[in-house]
């Protein structure tokens, strides 16, 4: 019951704090001039003036209204999933299909590395803290400093560097081998290409039968999420670290060892289980930031996810393009950071009284 309603509080801060969003966006949109917002609007090959095509978006966003009257429009809109038009050289069409289309990619690469870093992090973190001071701890140290301070992007280009070198037949960029997408129906060339059923490529693969994209488009997603990998192990490995060392201290972990109970029992049950609660948190932060997009990771590795969708709408000054892009990092942000709160309420039970 404490449970519930613990959930039931977080969703009704949820409500203010969606607004917050939209409100910073709105304010954003409003802070350019009015030629630039309504540009995506404009016909340049249309017979009609440009100060009549002005007049006629400035009516159609309701500029000349009161700003208050603005919001309201403006909430109306998002609400219908109107988030205006992009033209890129990625894209072409409303933000909301560019969000459908970009999103997945971007979903894959957050999950494989979020899921690798965690599955390496916990364990070396624990083998950090049980050895402490010792050779093992010192190199697990070095591996989280250099991996916490290293910039991804130039990370990325090192790996593609070595890739090159000594692994020739991995591939460095994209999502997939171009030579291999003609006559699929699964696949459609969009500019960018688009999976069917589910836009997810991985999945679409699998779900399709087609064992040579599925393999492909896996080959292809190593160097990427080896990059994302080892920048956010760093965090995840001195979190599970400084927890168990911590807890290593603690009374009831006297007693167990008092007890003569198995060294593994005590480090799996009574240390690294209370150690691993704020671990939750970072976890679910950092997969909120991957699925932001790794903007400049995803530029390197030319990975059409969001990020890189949102480095070319910055290029092209596509406005609409940057307010959805910042738009749905907000939203992912306040969700994914929501279901850790009820995800670590439900291991610490203390969160709910």
């Amino acid at each position: 019951m404490r449970l519930l309603l613990f959930i039931v509080r977080r969703l009704l801060l949820l409500i203010p704090t969606l607004i917050g969003v939209t409100l910073i966006t709105f304010v954003l949109s409003r802070a350019v001039p009015v030629d630039q917002l309504v540009e995506t609007y404009l016909n340049l090959r249309s017979p009609i003036p440009r100060v009549q095509q002005i007049a006629t978006a400035r009516a159609l966003l309701h500029l000349d209204d009161p700003i208050p009257v603005q919001y309201v429009y403006y909430l109306g809109l998002l609400l219908r999933g109107d988030w205006g038009f992009t033209n890129t050289e990625l894209y072409h069409g409303t933000v909301t299909s560019a969000l459908v289309l970009f999103f997945p990619p971007t979903v894959e690469l957050a999950v494989a590395a979020t899921f690798l870093a965690t599955f390496l992090g916990i364990p070396l973190g624990t083998v950090s803290a049980v050895r402490k001071d010792r050779l093992s701890d010192h190199v697990t140290r070095i591996v989280a400093l250099t991996g916490y301070s290293m910039p991804l992007f130039w990370l990325a280009l090192l790996l593609q560097i070595f890739a090159v070198r000594f692994v020739p037949s991995l591939p460095i960029n994209g999502q997939v081998s171009p030579g291999i997408l003609s006559g699929r129906a699964w696949l459609v060339e969009t500019g960018v290409f688009e999976s069917k059923p589910t836009h997810f490529l991985i999945l679409d693969a699998a779900l399709n039968g087609d064992g040579e994209i599925f393999w492909n488009a896996l080959q292809h997603l190593i160097l990427p999420t080896v990059a994302l990998t080892y920048g956010f192990l760093g965090v995840i490995l001195r979190m599970v670290r400084s927890g168990m060392v911590d807890a290593m201290g603690q009374e009831y972990v006297k007693t167990a060892w008092s007890k003569g109970l198995p060294e593994s029992v005590v480090i799996r049950k009574h240390i690294r289980r209370n150690a691993l609660l704020p671990v939750t948190t970072v976890v679910g932060l950092l997969f909120a930031g991957l699925l932001g997009g790794v903007v400049l990771v995803e530029d390197v590795f030319v990975w059409n996810g969001i990020g890189r969708w949102a480095t070319v709408a910055i290029i092209s000054h596509d406005l609409a393009a940057i307010l959805g892009t910042t738009l749905i990092f907000a939203l992912f942000l306040v969700l994914v950071n929501l279901v850790v709160d009820i995800i670590y309420a439900y291991l610490d039970p203390r969160i709910t009284l």
